[in-house]
C-alpha cells in the first residue's frame, strides 16, 4: 500500500481513512470536520473509513461516526462507507487492526483489542418488565421536558414516582396575549393577533406577531405540562435553561441544587433538527444540531455531581443505528448519545443508564408532512402513550445490563 497524510482529502485516492473522529477537538468542531473531509474524499468507487474510539476516556470525547457512515451509505450509493471503532489506545496495534479490517472490506465495526471484529445487530424484542418500582429519584431534571414527547414522558414518570420534576427549556414561560381568546392553532392565534393589532391602531410586523404567537403556544403548552404534572401529585417547575451557554450554566443549576437538593434523575429530551443532504449541509446546521443534543448534556454532566444519579434516561433516535437521509448531523450527535450512555454504565454500575433510540413518534417533531413519509415507508408512529409506558418501564424497572434501545419498527431496510 502507498498512503499519504493530508489535511484534506483530493478526491483522488481510492481509499481514505478520516482520523478526525480521534482528535481531541470539541464534539461539533469533530464531526463537522469529519463530515467535510469525508465530503472531500467522495468520488465514484471510493472506499470512506471514519475513525473513533470505542471508549473515549471522557465525556467530551464521545463520538458518533457510525451515525455519519449509515446516513452517507444510504446518501452515497456510489462510495463505499464504514466508520470503526478502536478498542485499544495503542497506535501502533491500532495500525495493525486497521491494515487487517482494510484487507477483509470490513463494514461498521468495533476493531477489538485481541484483533476481531464486532458489529451492531438488533436483538429479540423485550417484554415489558415483570414487577414495577414503587419509587424513583426525589428530584428529576428533564432538558426539552415542558412540550411534546419529553413531556409526555415525564408525566408518566410523575404518575409512578412522585417527587419533584424541575422542566428545563430555553424559552421563558410567555404569558397569553391579553384580550386574545385561546387557540391551540398557530394560523388562528396569528390572525387573532393581527386583528388586535389594526384594532388597536399598532403597527406590528408579521415577524414579530409570528415570534409573539409562537412564544404564546409554547408557554401554553408548558402550563399544560405543569398542571398535568401536579394532578400525579408530583411537584413541577419550570426553568429557564440554556444548555448551550456553558459559562451560565453551572450557575444555574447551582442555584437549582441549593433551593431542591441534589438532581437524583436525569432525562435529556432537548434537541433541534436542520435536515439537509450531507454534501449540502452547513457548519451551522451541524452546529445547531449538537447545541441542545450533544453540549447540552456535556455541560449538564460537568454541573452536576454525577455519582448521585440513580437514572438517567437519554432520548436517542433510530437514525443513529440506521442512518436517515438529509440527517447526517442528527445522526451523528444521537450516536454520540448512546456511546456517552455506555460511559454513564460502566461509570454508574448501580443506576438506571438508557439511550433510547426511538423511532417517530405520532407527534413531537413528526408534523403531517413528516408523518406521510413515514406512511409511504410502511413506518408505523409511535402511539404517545405506549412510548410513554415503554420509556417509564424500562428506565424504572429494565434490565440495568441493557443499555441501547430501539423502540418502533425496523425500519433499518428504508
Amino acid at each position: 500500500m502507498h498512503a499519504t497524510s493530508v489535511a484534506i482529502p483530493t478526491g483522488s485516492a481510492h481509499t481514505v481513512i478520516v482520523t478526525e473522529g480521534l482528535s481531541s477537538a470539541a464534539p461539533a468542531d469533530r464531526h463537522w470536520q469529519a463530515l467535510a473531509q469525508a465530503r472531500a474524499a467522495r468520488a465514484p468507487g471510493a472506499r470512506i473509513i471514519l475513525l473513533q474510539s470505542a471508549a473515549p476516556q471522557s465525556h467530551a470525547a464521545i463520538s458518533g461516526m457510525p451515525g455519519l457512515s449509515r446516513t452517507l451509505q444510504k446518501e452515497w450509493i456510489d462510495a463505499t462507507i464504514a466508520a470503526w471503532s478502536l478498542t485499544t489506545p495503542d497506535a501502533t496495534i491500532r495500525v495493525l487492526h486497521i491494515l487487517s479490517a482494510l484487507g477483509a472490506t470490513l463494514g461498521d465495526a468495533v476493531l477489538t483489542s485481541d484483533g476481531q471484529a464486532r458489529q451492531t445487530h438488533v436483538a429479540a424484542s423485550l417484554t415489558p418488565p415483570a414487577t414495577r418500582a414503587a419509587s424513583g429519584p426525589a428530584l428529576w431534571l428533564v432538558t426539552g421536558g415542558g412540550r411534546g414527547v419529553t413531556a409526555t414522558c415525564a408525566i408518566e414518570l410523575a404518575r409512578r414516582t412522585g417527587g419533584t420534576f424541575l422542566l428545563a427549556g430555553r424559552s421563558a414561560l410567555s404569558p397569553w396575549p391579553h384580550g386574545i381568546d385561546r387557540a391551540t392553532d398557530l394560523r388562528i392565534l396569528r390572525a387573532a393577533l393581527a386583528q388586535n393589532a389594526v384594532a388597536s391602531g399598532q403597527k406590528v410586523k408579521p415577524a414579530d406577531i409570528d415570534r409573539t404567537a409562537r412564544a404564546a403556544l409554547a408557554g401554553q403548552e408548558i402550563e399544560h405540562t405543569l398542571a398535568a404534572l401536579a394532578a400525579t401529585g408530583a411537584t413541577a417547575h419550570y426553568v429557564q435553561l440554556d444548555l448551550s451557554d456553558t459559562a451560565t450554566l453551572a450557575t444555574a443549576i447551582a442555584a437549582i441544587q441549593s433551593q431542591h437538593g441534589a438532581i437524583t434523575g436525569l432525562v435529556h429530551g432537548a434537541g433541534v433538527l436542520a435536515d439537509r443532504l450531507a454534501m449540502e449541509k452547513t457548519e451551522a446546521e451541524v452546529r445547531k444540531v449538537f447545541g441542545p443534543k450533544v453540549n447540552g448534556i456535556l455541560a449538564l454532566l460537568g454541573a452536576i455531581n454525577v455519582s448521585q444519579l440513580t437514572h438517567v434516561g437519554l432520548f436517542s433516535s433510530a437514525s443513529a443505528l440506521f442512518g436517515n437521509t438529509g440527517q447526517a448531523d442528527y445522526a451523528m450527535a444521537n450516536e454520540s448519545l448512546n456511546q456517552l450512555a455506555r460511559q454513564l454504565h460502566a461509570q454508574l454500575p448501580h443506576a438506571q443508564v438508557k439511550s433510547f433510540n426511538w423511532g417517530p413518534w405520532d407527534g413531537g417533531m413528526v408534523d403531517a408532512g413528516l408523518a406521510a413519509h413515514f406512511a409511504q415507508q410502511g413506518i408505523a408512529l409511535i402511539n404517545q402513550a405506549d412510548g410513554a409506558r415503554i420509556f417509564t418501564d424500562q428506565l424504572l424497572d429494565g434490565d440495568r445490563t441493557l443499555v441501547e434501545l430501539l423502540v418502533g419498527d425496523e425500519w433499518s431496510g428504508e
